[in-house]
This record gives structure tokens, sequence and C-alpha cells, in this order.
């Protein structure tokens, strides 16, 4: 008796998880399954999103910079706008660290710093492309992950550069800025009743 009670139980809990789980991917889909309607998608979820951000107005002007997908734009879709516009700044400073290491007017200590920070930075743009991959298998924990290492990937590139007003510190700052805009979306992706 006491073993057909437990599989009972765990019989409830499955159909518990299914459901909750089947309501989570009706809200990544656009609709809300409490009342059959869509829910927010486009300008109106990009700014419900960006009062979630501590960088509202960067908030809105990254998940708006896609022409073709900003307004349509469900979670998901934020998510991966998100990373790329935080890829393309990676990219930018990955571009400024190689024009810094050419220059020969600088020491070589600073130079040595220069070529760790590239090797950062490229670790970090392929850690973004880590995080589209698990975003588009609805893995939203590996993505958190994978941002978390970029995220030490260009804590690292600053620790290797002295100084924190040259060129690379402050584009840093604004890569910081851009994924914590996508941990937001992110976890509004594993959680979306916060919305």
């Amino acid at each position: 008796m006491e073993h057909s009670t437990n599989l009972f139980w765990v019989l409830i809990l499955c159909v518990a998880v299914m459901a909750h789980q089947a309501t989570a991917l009706e809200l990544l889909k656009g609709i809300n399954p409490l009342i059959g309607e869509e829910t927010l998608r486009g300008k109106s979820l990009i700014n419900k999103v960006c009062t979630l951000s501590p960088s509202r107005d960067l908030c809105v002007q990254v998940l708006s910079s896609d022409t073709l997908r900003s307004p349509t734009a469900n979670l998901k879709d934020l998510a991966i706008i998100s990373l790329r516009f935080a890829a393309t700044n990676a990219s930018d400073i990955l571009t400024d660290a190689k024009t810094l290491i050419d220059d020969d007017s600088l020491e070589p200590d600073i130079q040595q710093g220069l070529a760790d920070c590239k090797e950062n930075i490229l670790d970090a743009e392929s850690q973004l492309e880590d995080t589209i991959a698990a975003l588009m298998i609805d893995s939203e924990t590996d993505a958190q992950r994978w941002l978390k290492a970029a995220l030490a990937a260009i804590d690292t590139c600053d620790a290797s550069i002295p100084g924190d007003d040259d060129v690379l510190s402050v584009k840093s700052v604004m890569f910081r800025k851009i994924c914590n805009i996508v941990i937001v979306v992110n976890k509004l992706l594993i959680n979306p009743t916060i919305l």
C-alpha cells in the first residue's frame, strides 16, 4: 500500500512539473495560458523588461537595436538581440586591443597585458556564442553560466591592463552593462512570472 501511495505522489509531482513547463513554454511563445491572450511583445515588452535593468535607457537602446526583430520580439528574441549587441561590443574591444598591441611606443609590460586581454576577449566572444547556442536549445541555465564566464573573461582582461581610463577600460564598462541587460532578460526567461 505504501508503494502505491508513493507512486501516486510521484505521478502528481510529475504532472505538476509538466504543467509548469507547458505554461512557461506558452509564455515564451507569447501566449498567456491563463487567459489565452497574447502577452507583451515588442516595444511594450522592451519597456517592461528595461524597468528591471539598472541601465534603463541603454537597455531600451540595446533591445530596440534590431529593426527587424525588436518590434515583435518575445523574451527569447530580446535575449538573442542583446547577446548579439554584446558580441559586437566585444569585437570592438578586440579591434582596439589589436591596434594597441601594435603600438611600439607602449612599454613591453603593457603590450603583454594587451596581448593577454586580447586572448580573454576572444574567450568572451566565444562564450557569448555559446550563450546564444544555449538559448536556441532552451537551456537558460547554461546560457547564464556562459554569460558569467564571458563577464569573468572581461574582468581578467581589465586586470591585465594598468589604469582604468584607457579606451579598453571604458569599453569594457559598456560591455558589462550590456551583459547585465542580457542577465535581466535571461532571468525573465528562467522565471517569466517576474514580469
